[in-house]
């Protein structure tokens, strides 16, 4: 079965080469490449031309402008959905797959049957350390990696999570007939999350497979665009998503620990005297209810319109409590003062 990978290229030529060249050493070599363009400059796309336009495995097409991460891959995700393929994958260009990556993603999603199967993502510059393992959810609504930075050692064993990175992952495509492709609420970035959720919320199984290896240059893509905007959005991006797919009574269950954690960020930002933390957190929550309202609204109405989640009770069980995760994260960034993006930014 031939298996259609898409991957994006925004002025990374020289990562998007060595990601190519690792495909072609795959053990298995029934695949064809949708390599996208997005809107890259010249020394890039003439490269792009000289050494794919003619390639067997390759399929180049040439957006005149950058459509992000959502929109790009959309445009093919349509395409191929129109066609008789089982599964899709979707790769980054700043990655390097093991030789038989593409061969141990496929097999973990036929056997399991699972709706996304995400590979085990290994930190480039640290191949001691994990880059994620997919996602988990916590009830205060945030979607966030499994193993970031984590000991590689760990995560040996295939299972389950909320949904796969995009980064480097395996779509079952009669899930994405049925459930939708990317919401192009989104532009670059949370697009894959809320896409795991709401398989999830529908009833299909996602998954870790272990042996599908593939090295991860971590933020490759991300620090060209990281900056004020671009943070604040991954928040308002939380909120959309939590508040567009969430039963009622998953709402109104988790709201005690909605409010508490909420509150501690804003009194910890002021404690702590944090402006840029506490200025995006005050924006998004602005943004979110007097200029996103109606949208998540009718995002919400569409959704319920067309689909049935299965039960709260369910829902909130693939769910995490907040509160250990985030103590861990308040002595790690508050107490002991390591670095985050947006000091970073």
């Amino acid at each position: 079965m031939c298996i259609p990978i898409i991957t994006l290229n925004w002025n990374g030529i020289q990562d998007t080469e060595m990601c190519m060249n690792a495909l072609f050493q795959q053990t298995h070599q029934d695949f064809i490449i949708h390599l996208v363009d997005n809107g890259s400059n010249l020394e890039n796309v003439t490269r792009l031309k000289q050494l794919y336009s003619n390639h067997p495995q390759i399929i180049l097409h040439l957006n005149k402008e950058n459509l992000g991460f959502t929109k790009g891959n959309n445009e093919i995700l349509r395409q191929l959905l129109k066609e008789d393929y089982s599964h899709i994958i979707l790769l980054n260009n700043d990655t390097e797959v093991a030789p038989d990556w593409l061969e141990n993603l496929y097999q973990a999603a036929i056997d399991t049957q699972a709706g996304m199967v995400t590979s085990k993502m290994i930190n480039y510059f640290k191949p001691d350390q994990m880059d994620n393992a997919g996602h988990l959810m916590l009830n205060t609504a945030e979607i966030i990696p499994i193993g970031h930075a984590e000991s590689v050692d760990l995560f040996q064993k295939r299972t389950s999570n909320i949904g796969a990175c995009a980064g480097a992952a395996i779509y079952r495509t009669d899930m994405l007939r049925a459930i939708g492709i990317f919401d192009e609420y989104f532009e670059t970035g949370y697009e894959d999350a809320e896409l795991g959720v709401r398989a999830n919320i529908l009833g299909y199984d996602t998954i870790f497979e272990p042996t599908a290896v593939v090295k991860h240059k971590v933020k490759q893509s991300i620090k060209k665009i990281l900056n004020y905007e671009y943070i604040l959005k991954i928040q308002l991006n939380i909120f959309y998503a939590y508040f567009k797919l969430m039963p009622f009574w998953v709402l109104l269950l988790n709201l005690p620990s909605f409010l508490f954690k909420y509150g501690s960020i804003i009194i910890i930002d002021i404690v702590f005297i944090r402006p840029k933390f506490l200025k995006i957190m005050l924006d998004a929550w602005y943004r979110t209810i007097f200029k996103n309202r109606k949208t998540i609204l009718a995002a919400r109405r569409t959704f319920y319109k067309k689909h049935r989640p299965i039960s709260s009770w369910k829902i909130l069980q693939k769910m995490q409590f907040f509160l250990w995760f985030d103590i861990k994260r308040f002595w790690k960034y508050i107490i002991l003062r390591k670095e985050t993006e947006l000091e970073q930014y």
